[in-house]
């Protein structure tokens, strides 16, 4: 059984989701955020950059959510969530990983702490600004590229919809997603009402 290294309603939601979709088994090693445990050595030992999620699966430790749903797609997944990588849907699914990580959740995530639960003495507000000034942009991407599709990558939910609708609750929480991104209202409200999101937001 994994171990899940997590804060609840943090980015290590998306691979207790993805557990959830796939029928894995998991064990949570819950780590409260912003605090001092995620700087203690031992807690640094298993992800040196003192965040969640990290896992461990057996002596094999991992973090960075993409590549973690990567890993767990293929080793436990049979493909359930990923297309294989040789093909163009394997391309963009990992293009959806990337962009929901980066720009999406990141910028979300920074004007979202930075502007609320961040101690205050660790809040840096020029990150909030140049977060602004790009936020709507960044949710119009995937506006459009939805189209008319259900999930992002046409008819079938994939570990690139786990990632990116976590950002997009972020933006959506900031006022993002609004009458203009109806799609994406829509989108995010399907993941919401699946009943593994529903499992992991309860984590």
């Amino acid at each position: 059984m994994i171990t899940i290294h997590h804060s609840p309603m943090s980015r290590s939601t998306r691979v207790v989701w993805f557990c959830e979709e796939i029928g894995l088994k998991y064990r949570l090693e819950t780590v409260e955020m912003f605090s001092d445990a995620m700087q203690r050595p031992e807690y640094l030992a298993i992800n040196p950059l003192g965040k969640v999620p990290a896992i461990e699966d057996g002596d094999f430790v991992l973090w960075e959510t993409s590549a973690i749903l990567q890993y767990l797609d293929a080793k436990y997944g049979g493909g359930q969530l990923m297309p294989p990588r040789n093909t163009q849907a394997g391309a963009l699914a990992i293009q959806w990983l990337d962009y929901g990580e980066n720009p999406l959740t990141v910028i979300m995530g920074e004007i979202a702490a930075h502007s609320g639960p961040m101690p205050e003495e660790r809040r840096v507000p020029a990150l909030v600004d140049r977060g602004r000034e790009v936020a709507q942009q960044i949710v119009n991407v995937v506006e459009q590229a939805l189209g008319s599709n259900e999930w992002i990558l046409g008819d079938n939910f994939s570990a690139a919809d786990i990632m990116l609708v976590f950002g997009l609750m972020i933006a959506d929480y900031l006022g993002y997603v609004n009458e203009g991104t109806p799609r994406v209202r829509a989108y995010v409200d399907r993941a919401m009402a699946r009943p593994a999101f529903q499992r992991a937001a309860g984590s």
